[in-house]
């Protein structure tokens, strides 16, 4: 019965644990396209790579999407355009 116990409190523990960690990450929304927008465009200003015409590519998709309210679309064009930069 006490291992069944222990076993029980660890496991709550790993799932609360494990809903924080979830929760960490904010959810796509116009508030993170438009962090994400800013700071690709910024990017872009001083770019002068080989991968500034994808990276721009990318981040028109990214706007596009975010401006029909497919905010996690738009989020993952924007973390491409980010790569592409070199940029976290």
């Amino acid at each position: 019965m006490r291992n069944l116990t222990l076993a029980t409190l660890g496991l709550g523990a790993m799932l609360a644990l494990g809903a924080t960690a979830a929760n960490a990450a904010p959810e796509p929304s116009q508030t993170t396209c438009v962090e994400a927008q800013h700071k690709v465009f910024d990017a872009l200003q001083s770019d002068t790579s080989a991968n500034h015409e994808q990276a721009t590519k990318e981040s028109r998709y990214g706007r596009e999407f975010c401006g029909s309210g497919l905010y996690a679309k738009g989020m993952q064009h924007y973390a491409q355009a980010m790569k592409l930069l070199g940029i976290s």
